[in-house]
């Protein structure tokens, strides 16, 4: 069925129809992404991952918290977005904070394009979908961080999952197998909340105030 879209002042207020027939309407290309919506959506989002993540390690909590923003503004505004607030956040996070979160940029910048590329599909079009779209971000974000913990620091990054992986290092896991048990115990919360967190405080920003890629990806 051919869908025409509406144009002038009826597309800021144009809602396509659920399912992942969202893919079919024609979502910015990657360079259109970065309007100047965008790029005022970066700080933001860097901003809240940098006061999660800062809190994580104050706290000493065994969580991460710092990829709410990445989520949101991948899933507003599409992949490239999502991976530059990514990116940036862990620059800031490794100069302010911790500097052993500086080489975590890479997995921070995977989850920002997951973000993204899963919203492209459709993805965060409904609650079931946007938990499903969480244990796929945890996915990423744990085959693209353990090595970098192995390689890098031994297992240890200096964050509150480190009590978590020297349980299993205590009972007899080793340094890979710890790392990585450690990983889906902890990141199906933490990445489930932080895309649930994400996906609500994206929907709630009005329609004529989100970049182009929101209006297509997300719900009214």
């Amino acid at each position: 069925m051919l869908t025409v879209r509406p144009t002038g002042q009826d597309a800021a207020d144009y809602n396509p129809p659920p399912g992942f027939g969202v893919q079919a309407h024609r979502f910015p290309a990657l360079k259109a992404q970065l309007t100047t919506r965008a790029w005022a959506l970066i700080p933001i989002g860097v901003g809240i991952n940098v006061v999660g993540g800062v809190l994580v390690t104050t706290l000493r909590l065994p969580l991460y918290l710092d990829t709410i923003g990445t989520v949101l503004t991948g899933v507003i505004a599409g992949p490239l977005v999502g991976a530059v607030t990514g990116l940036l956040t862990n620059l800031v996070l490794g100069v302010t904070a911790n500097p052993t979160l500086l080489p975590y940029a890479v997995t921070s910048a995977f989850i920002g394009l997951g973000a993204g590329c899963l919203a492209r599909w459709g993805m965060f079009r409904s609650v079931p979908r946007v938990i499903v779209s969480g244990l796929v971000i945890m996915l990423i974000a744990t085959l693209v961080t353990a090595p970098i913990s192995i390689f890098l620091f031994g297992g240890v990054a200096g964050t509150g999952v480190d009590a978590v992986r020297g349980a299993f290092a205590a009972f007899g896991s080793s340094l890979v197998a710890s790392v990585f048990q450690s990983s889906f115990l902890v990141e199906p919360f933490d990445k489930t909340a932080s895309t649930l967190l994400a996906f609500y405080a994206a929907k709630s920003i009005p329609m004529r105030f989100r970049p182009p890629f929101g209006r297509l990806s997300l719900p009214r």
